[in-house]
């Protein structure tokens, strides 16, 4: 069996805007599993750029979101390109939400998690989001690009959309993509 069809075996009952984005980044030439932004083409999916994410590994302290697209975007209820993604993570989580996304690069693997964010005036909203390891300009694996949709089941519909305040795992697993997964733990 191919790489590319385990990995999408290994995604389950994903939803069909995260298989799409799956089945395009298995597409891009990898070096050492890992495909290079250049390769990546946004013109390719247009139909989720609106449900893309990418966040930068700065640190360990530090995930920047480089681009956030404008689905998250009016589901979080706010601009948070160029933020911290930490800061809307609960602040004991932080360690463990970022040792998360620098497995994705570190291991190589991709990643599906199931998230429950709280907004400030006590919304919740559930979203799926899938995600793989992605080298920069100079070929370092520092990204992980994201794609986030609305979960299957949404506990609750948003109407009126306020600001994201902090958001929860409510699932997580890591895909193998030819390096196995990591051993972790949330």
């Amino acid at each position: 069996m191919s790489r590319d069809v385990e990995v999408l075996n290994a995604l389950g009952d994903a939803s069909k805007t995260s298989l799409a984005f799956a089945r395009y980044w298995l597409s891009l030439d990898p070096i050492d599993l890992i495909p290079s932004r250049a390769h990546f083409l946004p013109e390719s999916i247009p139909r989720l750029l609106a449900n893309l994410g990418i966040h930068e590994l700065i640190s360990p302290e530090f995930i920047k979101l480089r681009l956030v697209g404008t689905a998250v975007v009016d589901d979080y209820g706010q601009e948070i390109t160029w933020r911290n993604y930490l800061d809307f993570v609960e602040e004991e989580r932080r360690p463990k939400a970022s040792r998360a996304l620098h497995l994705v690069c570190e291991q190589p693997c991709g990643m599906i998690a199931q998230l429950r964010s709280t907004t400030v005036r006590g919304g919740t909203l559930t979203r799926e989001s899938i995600a793989f390891p992605m080298r920069n300009e100079e070929g370092i694996a520092n990204l992980v690009y994201f794609c986030s949709t609305p979960a299957q089941e949404r506990e609750t519909f948003i109407d009126e959309r306020t600001e994201l305040r902090v958001a929860n795992v409510l699932d997580r697993y890591f895909i193998d993509i030819g390096a196995g997964v990591p051993d972790f733990q949330d």
